[in-house]
């Protein structure tokens, strides 16, 4: 069977208190935190999903892993027949197959990054083309700019690299000087290479992305980090330059979903503003 590739979305259930939790601390609200996420989510889903009517036959799998084990059943409902969630995946068969797992239970977030690729080596140890690696991308789902086209790139860039050439890894920078994405072909020999250049790496500094890019090369990667700068929200700060610049730039050519999933972040965030004291 044919390999596809793997997009990765690490997430949450939007529950208030177990979410976003410093953007919850400027607003005074879990509730509020909490839809916020909720709605950045759909818009997650809504732009790396395919169009309705989309034959893409190269396809591009999606698993969303969950940050606690606790999670799973709670958004394997928000992905179920009916569940909000699906509903973002605008392709039948693409909302379909969309599985749902807990993310390895450590704190350390570049071991949950490696385990999330190593998942990638044992299933593909099933299929006739496991020499070269399924070619995966773990994302963030805090960065509602995040879109198909760039999980694409972000392939597209490790599958470019010959079996002659150095091993690849894609980073989407993301203006806080962390990355919204990672990307490479999950072999043990990757994992293994991953294993040791995230190692005690500073995570959520404005060196995040320079100190793993560095450790990537001195494991062997070929690193590329030329995909575009996106925002990710972790504060009101975060959120009202992202609300700005959607604003400024009013694309119609938006789909109504996810014009809508803005105007209730717009929405949220102006009545807890109110609320407060």
């Amino acid at each position: 069977r044919a390999v596809v590739a793997m997009l990765i979305l690490f997430g949450r259930h939007p529950t208030p208190g177990r979410c976003k939790s410093r953007l919850a601390h400027a607003l005074n609200s879990d509730e509020a935190a909490a839809a916020i996420y909720d709605a950045i989510v759909r818009v997650v889903l809504l732009r790396t999903s395919r169009e309705r009517d989309d034959r893409d036959t190269g396809g591009l799998q999606l698993k969303f892993s969950c940050a606690s084990s606790d999670d799973i059943a709670a958004c394997e409902a928000l992905f179920a027949t009916g569940g909000r969630w699906r509903a973002c995946a605008r392709n039948a068969r693409d909302a379909a197959a969309i599985e749902v797992e807990a993310q390895t239970q450590v704190d350390d977030l570049g071991a949950r990054i490696v385990e999330a690729f190593r998942r990638e080596v044992d299933d593909d140890a099933r299929s006739s083309d496991s020499s070269i690696g399924r070619a995966v991308c773990v994302a963030g789902t805090d960065v509602p700019e995040f879109s198909r086209a760039h999980a694409l790139e972000a392939l597209a860039l490790v599958e470019g690299a010959s079996s002659a050439d150095a091993p690849r890894v894609a980073f989407g920078p993301s203006r806080d000087g962390g990355f919204y994405c990672v990307a490479a072909r999950a072999t043990r020999a990757n994992c293994d290479a991953l294993e040791r250049a995230l190692a005690g790496v500073r995570w959520s500094a404005s060196t995040t992305l320079e100190e793993c890019a560095r450790n990537c090369r001195a494991n062997g990667f070929d690193v590329r980090a030329t995909m575009p700068e996106l925002l990710d929200v972790d504060d009101d700060g975060d959120l009202d330059a992202l609300l700005a610049e959607r604003l400024a730039a009013d694309d119609e050519r938006e789909s109504p979903a996810v014009r809508d999933a803005f105007a209730e972040m717009v929405r949220i965030l102006e009545n807890s503003r109110a609320a407060r004291p």
